[in-house]
């Protein structure tokens, strides 16, 4: 459960970034972006109240990493 809100909280972040990246004209995609979010946060907060526990600063930050990697890469396939 706690790889699950670690996930999820990492998704949230993810998802602030694209929203800062759109124009603030393009009403519908922050609409989806913004309850993809909120989506994403429930997800978190279920995965909490059934008991998950934080995890640790390392795994966090490897989790973050691969993520990274795992976006970057899939831009070129």
């Amino acid at each position: 459960m706690g790889f699950l809100a670690e996930t999820e909280r990492q998704v949230v972040k993810h998802l602030e970034n694209h929203l800062q990246r759109l124009p603030a004209s393009d009403h519908k995609s922050r609409a989806i972006l913004k309850q993809m979010q909120i989506d994403e946060a429930h997800h978190a907060s279920i995965a909490i109240k059934a008991g998950a526990v934080a995890l640790p600063k390392p795994i966090k930050w490897l989790m973050a990493k691969t993520a990274k990697i795992m976006t970057k890469t899939s831009f070129w396939i």
